[in-house]
């Protein structure tokens, strides 16, 4: 990625949707474009508790984030969504149902995955839709809403016009009885709740107007007899590297890139060096990025992997030089018309997502591989090219190149100078998925400011409405009845009063998802112009549901713990009804304090502010765990 950024407007609006609305988005945009400038952005600047995720180890590491198969704890292989039995099953896919059923998460996974409130998948066109149907049931049954995404906000950021997602022929002969194409947006839930398209349109990486309108012809399939005779120009089947140019062959098979790098080191005079990588903690992912055992010989063609962190930014992930000198562990690297550079090595982190004491969602660096940050170069895989910019490079368009490959590996270069074809390309190995054309409807930037508003909007009565949420009630008593002592004890009363409390508790939450069902229709339908009649409609609810859980739970609840206890197990039931009171106590706390949210006048101008007012509030307020927080004394007797 160049250091270029999108412009501070579109900018500052996708990161307005994110810190001020619910909004899922699909962030795209050509190769170059600052997609990962901006992720960095959303990553320092952000307030939301986020996770990001990426479908492969590279892409995760590039985004210094985890894979979706180790965050959310998957098994490899693909998986159908509806109710189907086991034994109609094709071998190596999986029932999203049962799957999720048997899914079994730490306490301090579940409580991460519960706090989590944005979900960043980067290189989201490589990412499978039955992949992200089963995120959407994780979180819907974790979180115990039927929201999509279980409430989550999600940030898909990636290109559909470069790698596609991968999928095996006999898979994929089975799940196309379920999905139109293996696209994340072919998703049940997406489809059911389509996302906002917006696209970044600068590019960064190229400067030539023509080179540009060649590459986004390509991308909408419309390249011009013009531009493919401009392109065609490159066409150098002749072609042999010198000492001044040696370009890179950007080829679409691991095997044939590690070959001809194997073949072009062996041919090479002089001593080969190994240098090895070290680990240190969890690092399953070492020598995805760089070399575990990195060969060399003196005269090497290789390229950098990372960028330079130093002050004069010496190197650039993809930058091309020699091997010059290996002496007594140093190494030297020559570029053309630059000085040499003496080689250090680089480090990449593994990350892992934990909640801190106070809730917040914390990335932990748990392991840590150290290797010289460079590859061989004299060829690379279009997806290893991924993110890289070269100043030339060789490109054999054959019939191994699938939709989306040429261009990834056209978008890679600089300049259409810097481009050597070793195949003509013609309009067939150019052509784009269908599906992905027919998909694509970003919105116009002009358009953004008012579906901001819309968002925000409908962002302060979801956060209303969320203290409304009763799920903590179910949940704290599952945690009173999963005690091991009193389930061993078996005692006959107290199965009768967790059976009254259980039922009463899950009739509360169908009552209140139903009136947060009302309030939103409410508001769709009138919008903040009917304010007094939303907030009648709150108080309303106030009143009803905490009348309803002070005779359903909390009576009952302290009855039982006014009797002295006979045993220790009674002793233990009364603890464990005293801490889940505080439980409900809390929740009471909260919905009092969401009767006065929507009392106050509130118009598009002080959206923003509203929303900063009530998350600075909410921090004070809000404790899952019922330990520090001020709640309500409840007057029952």
């Amino acid at each position: 990625m160049t250091n270029g950024a999108p412009s501070n407007s579109i900018f500052d609006k996708i990161l307005s949707f994110i810190d001020y609305t619910n909004q899922s988005i699909f962030l795209t945009g050509k190769a170059g474009t600052g997609k990962t400038t901006l992720l960095k952005r959303i990553k320092e600047e952000s307030t939301k508790k986020m996770v990001v995720v990426a479908p492969t180890g590279v892409a995760a590491m590039n985004a210094k984030g985890t894979t979706i198969n180790s965050f959310f704890q998957l098994p490899t292989g693909s998986f159908f969504p509806g109710d189907i039995s086991l034994e109609n099953l094709q071998s190596g896919i999986l029932s999203i149902q049962s799957m999720v059923s048997d899914l079994s998460y730490s306490r301090d996974k579940l409580t991460l995955l519960n706090e989590l409130e944005l979900l960043i998948i980067d290189e989201v066109s490589m990412v499978r839709c039955d992949l992200i149907d089963v995120i959407d049931a994780i979180l819907r049954t974790v979180r115990k809403t039927s929201s999509p995404f279980g409430g989550v906000q999600l940030l898909l950021i990636g290109d559909l016009y470069q790698l596609p997602p991968v999928t095996k022929r006999e898979d994929w002969a089975f799940l196309s009885r379920a999905y139109a194409s293996p696209y994340f947006f072919e998703s049940h839930v997406i489809r059911r709740n389509p996302l906002l398209q917006i696209e970044l349109t600068t590019v960064f990486r190229q400067t030539e107007p023509e080179f540009i309108s060649i590459l986004n012809d390509i991308r909408n399939n419309k390249i011009s007899e013009s531009g493919l005779t401009l392109l065609n120009k490159r066409y150098d089947p002749d072609f042999s590297a010198s000492e001044e140019l040696n370009p890179i062959i950007i080829t679409s098979h691991n095997a044939e890139a590690n070959a001809i790098n194997k073949d072009k080191l062996d041919r090479l005079q002089g001593v080969e060096y190994a240098f090895d990588g070290e680990v240190s903690g969890e690092f399953r992912d070492a020598g995805l990025q760089a070399e575990q055992v990195l060969k060399l010989k003196e005269g090497a063609q290789i390229m950098f992997i990372k960028n330079d962190t130093g002050e004069n930014r010496k190197f650039y992930n993809g930058k091309i030089g020699k091997v010059k000198s290996i002496r007594e562990g140093e190494i030297y690297i020559s570029f053309p018309h630059e000085e040499d550079l003496l080689l250090e090595k680089s480090s990449w982190q593994s990350f892992e997502y934990k909640t801190d004491p106070e809730q917040i969602i914390v990335q932990q660096q748990v392991g840590e591989f150290s290797q010289y940050p460079i590859k061989l170069a004299w060829a690379v895989t279009i997806h290893k090219s991924q993110g890289l910019t070269f100043d030339s490079a060789i490109i054999d368009a054959g019939k191994s190149f699938v939709a989306g490959q040429v261009y990834v590996a056209l978008s890679r270069v600089r300049t259409l100078n810097g481009l050597i074809l070793k195949s003509k390309i013609s309009t067939e190995s150019l052509r784009s998925n269908i599906e992905v054309i027919n998909y694509m409807k970003p919105v116009d930037e002009e358009e953004l400011d008012k579906i901001l508003l819309n968002a925000q909007e409908h962002f302060i009565v979801q956060l209303v409405l969320d203290h409304f949420s009763l799920h903590q009630l179910s949940t704290g008593l599952d945690m009173v009845g999963s005690y091991p002592e009193v389930v061993k004890a078996n005692l006959p009363e107290f199965k009768t009063l967790f059976a009254q409390l259980s039922k009463s508790a899950s009739d509360l939450i169908v009552l209140s998802e139903r009136f947060q069902q009302q309030v939103k229709k409410l508001h769709r339908e009138s919008s903040f112009k009917e304010q007094q009649l939303l907030q009648a409609r709150i108080e309303s609810a106030q009143a009803y549901f905490i009348k309803e859980i002070t005779l359903l739970l909390v009576n009952p609840i302290n009855k039982s713990i006014r009797v002295k206890p006979k045993n220790k197990v009674q002793q233990q039931i009364q603890h464990l009804f005293l801490k889940y009171r505080q439980v409900i106590e809390n929740r009471i706390s909260m919905i009092n304090y969401a009767s006065d949210l929507l009392k106050s006048p509130i118009n598009a101008e002080t959206y923003m502010a509203w929303i900063s007012k009530h998350k600075s509030q909410i921090k004070i307020k809000r404790d899952p765990d019922g330990g520090s927080q001020q709640s309500i004394t409840l007057q029952l007797f």
